[in-house]
């Protein structure tokens, strides 16, 4: 496992409360439980963006959903999971983040550069706000989000890609701003061994 990293306090808790949203208030217990992270239960981190939360436990609630859920449901869990934590990033920290919210989404511009501009935000707050390495490439079919230092390097081997919280985030990023659908796919994986993760959002929906 690699040396310990901090991201803020709201992250996890912003986690934990996707959680519950789509396990409900048991199966986040269940879940805390399952990661080591009894702590948590009823205590949620508190809502400040100070460096004070482990990478680590953030695996750890993500490994121990699909732990808890098991089979092939764990996937599709862990992508609503993600979904709802970009949700709540939206209702609750999208002035901090530097994300422009409802203006993004009314400017008349293309709707590919308005995908490009809410994922240059996103990348500017995953560097800035939640102490992760990230960075964005395009070509002319898609773009790529690539993340050069993951949470998935604290999680158990995997088979296969397993940034499927991070996957849901960027799906339900480009709902919001679209009302589209996109087939986003991991095309590598730390977890797997690759230089970075990278998700490659295609500029065309579904």
């Amino acid at each position: 496992m690699p040396e310990e990293r901090m991201m803020p306090n709201d992250a996890l808790r912003l986690l934990m409360f996707a959680v519950e949203d789509v396990l409900g208030a048991d199966g986040l217990k269940a879940v805390l439980n399952k990661a080591q992270l009894q702590r948590y239960i009823g205590h949620m981190p508190p809502k400040n963006l100070e460096l004070g939360a482990r990478f680590s436990d953030y695996a750890a609630v993500e490994q121990a959903v699909e732990d808890v859920v098991g089979g092939r449901g764990a996937k599709a869990v862990l992508l609503r999971v993600g979904r709802a934590t970009f949700s709540y990033a939206m209702k609750e920290q999208s002035a901090v983040l530097g994300l422009a919210g409802q203006a993004l989404k009314m400017m008349p511009l293309p709707m590919t550069a308005k995908m490009k501009l809410l994922l240059e935000q996103m990348v500017g707050a995953a560097n800035k706000t939640v102490n992760q390495p990230t960075r964005l490439e395009e070509d002319a079919e898609s773009f790529t989000w690539v993340v050069d230092h993951c949470i998935c390097l604290y999680r158990p081997k995997h088979p296969a890609p397993c940034c499927a919280v991070t996957m849901g985030g960027l799906m339900e990023a480009m709902k919001w701003l679209t009302d589209k659908s996109f087939p986003i796919q991991e095309v590598s994986c730390m977890n797997l061994g690759a230089d970075a993760c990278r998700c490659r959002i295609p500029k065309n929906p579904e």
